[in-house]
């Protein structure tokens, strides 16, 4: 008798995204690279498509996939190849399933209220992967308050 290896099966993806993303119809040399790329050619080009990244409604999809499936090559998501491995160890400290299901485009998890939100609600911050903040505007601004109209909350609440 002959014995078998059965081979996990991972789920199918949705390529659905794909039809949203600001990418499509771009040159893919300008997501992959030629063979044979020099560093500053490289960090030209990545630039430029990181540039079209930042405007794609769909870019939490995309890094999902591309974390999800361990894509080694071309930039995905806005991340290349290094930041996305940085992004892996990063989500996996934190216990979060690489197959993560994201929010839906144009929706986001703010950290603090734990809400998902437009992200109309979220402040715009280039230091981030996604280009917004990770709190929404009504988070900021809670914690904005000045320190005398925190405690004066506190006590009315304490009451």
């Amino acid at each position: 008798m002959a014995s078998s290896r059965m081979k996990l099966a991972r789920p199918r993806p949705s390529w659905a995204w794909q039809d949203d993303s600001a990418c499509r119809g771009e040159d893919l040399v300008l997501f992959f690279g030629p063979d044979g790329e020099r560093q500053p050619e490289r960090d030209v080009r990545e630039r430029k498509a990181k540039a079209v990244c930042s405007q794609c409604p769909v870019r939490a999809a995309c890094l999902d996939y591309a974390l999800s499936r361990n894509e080694k090559t071309g930039l995905w998501g806005g991340l290349s190849e290094d930041e996305r491995a940085s992004e892996r160890r990063r989500r996996m400290r934190r216990g979060a399933s690489l197959a993560e299901v994201s929010v839906l485009p144009g929706f986001k998890r703010c950290r603090a209220c734990r809400e998902t939100k437009s992200v109309k609600e979220f402040s715009r911050n280039a230091k981030h992967f996604d280009g917004l903040s990770m709190r929404c505007r009504a988070c900021i601004q809670k914690s904005r308050k000045p320190t005398w109209a925190r405690s004066d909350e506190q006590e009315l609440e304490a009451s």
